[in-house]
């Protein structure tokens, strides 16, 4: 123990003395039975201690209301699951959707990419909590979920494992060579992509954008022969 080191001595209140210099202080005999007289300015009774640091619901509560609302859908979820499985999303999705958390109002479910949606599904099946599954984002095989994440989308993958989440409708886009009118195809029997003017049966004439960058065909935006019509829904 360091010299500095400071201590905290038990004992029971014994009445009052005065040093030589008369300032008062308190006798006190130990657990062990040694009376020793302590400057009053020193002494902290039992109770003072204990209120000293306990922790108040009310001061807990006044902290989670200053977070935005994603990070207090982790705090809460988080405390829950540490109060057992039984406890978990589940429970705050309940109690949000009645409006029994404090200020709680209904959200619709926001909309995400099916990738992510896929991302949210695997990690649930594994166990996963909601601020477990951030922390490990990054080390995803799929590249698009934590770069999508990054991109302002924290709050919104919060809520999307709290309270559910919409599959949000990729753009689709029709690709057509300006010189021949011919359409780009994917052929779905042989996995590859054609320019052709024949629409059969294994002939897919509508892309998104993911599915041609997953096929290094995302050149197809920036070339000037081409012309590149988003589908109207």
């Amino acid at each position: 123990m360091d010299d500095c080191t400071k201590v905290l001595v038990y004992g029971s209140f014994d009445g009052f003395a005065r040093s030589t210099d008369s300032s008062l202080l308190i006798s006190v005999v130990l657990d062990g039975g040694e009376k020793v007289e302590i400057p009053e300015e020193f002494i902290v009774s039992a109770d003072q201690m204990v209120n000293k640091y306990k922790i108040k619901l009310k001061d807990v509560i006044a902290r989670i209301e200053k977070f935005d609302l994603a990070t207090k859908a982790v705090w809460i979820n988080e405390i829950l699951n540490e109060l057992g499985s039984e406890y978990g999303a589940f429970k705050y999705k309940a109690g949000y959707e009645q409006g029994k958390f404090d200020g709680a109002m209904e959200h619709e479910k926001v909309k995400i990419p099916q990738f992510v949606a896929d991302y949210i599904d695997f990690k649930k099946t594994y166990d996963f909590h909601v601020y477990g599954a951030m922390r490990v984002i990054e080390d995803h095989y799929d590249k698009r979920v934590p770069e999508w994440f990054y991109k302002k989308n924290i709050e919104t993958f919060a809520l999307a494992w709290i309270l559910g989440y919409e599959i949000e409708k990729e753009r689709r886009y029709i690709v057509t060579l300006k010189s021949s009118g011919q359409k780009l195809y994917y052929h779905t029997e042989d996995e590859d992509y054609i320019f052709s003017s024949y629409d059969g049966v294994f002939y897919s004439e509508y892309h998104t954008k993911a599915d041609l960058e997953e096929n290094d065909m995302s050149w197809v935006f920036d070339c000037p022969g081409l012309d590149v019509e988003e589908v109207k829904e």
